[in-house]
């Protein structure tokens, strides 16, 4: 993907994840996982949800209303999202698609150096995994990944 070390560069992006979320929505999520291979990454927000979110995702409409406003802020924001992460790592993604899990409460931020990227959900979710990273929002980015020069923890 870029020049930087693996592990420097699942650091940086999920230091620019986390202050992103912070400086957009006004709290940073409570862990960052970032998985990234060839021509994609996956950054993994933990909990970047409000309580008054985390209330309203308790039945089926609030649910809907929580993962339409996740959806809006991302489409509205991706652009910048990705300078940021060109700005710091050098690395040029060009597309992304979010998914919103008001279940587990995270949101799951796909991007890759396509123009577009397809999500495709195969069942239920694995145990968490990573290495804890000491952040400058008192944010744990935890940092997993998988062959080829990728991020590994």
């Amino acid at each position: 993907m870029t020049t930087i070390s693996s592990e420097r560069l699942a650091r940086t992006v999920a230091h620019v994840a986390a202050s992103f979320e912070h400086v957009l929505l006004g709290r940073a999520p409570t862990s960052v996982s970032v998985v990234a291979e060839d021509d994609w990454m996956v950054v993994h927000l933990h909990e970047p949800f409000s309580p008054t979110e985390r209330r309203l995702a308790g039945d089926e409409e609030g649910a809907r209303k929580v993962r339409e406003f996740h959806r809006y802020i991302f489409d509205n924001s991706l652009d910048a999202l990705l300078r940021q992460i060109r700005q710091r790592t050098g690395v040029e993604l060009r597309g992304g698609i979010a998914h919103v899990d008001t279940q587990t409460g995270s949101v799951l931020k796909t991007l890759t150096t396509q123009p577009a990227v397809d999500l495709f959900l195969l069942g239920t979710g694995l145990p968490a995994l990573g290495v804890p990273v000491n952040a400058h929002l008192q944010t744990n980015a935890s940092i997993m990944a998988g062959g080829n020069g990728a991020v590994r923890g």
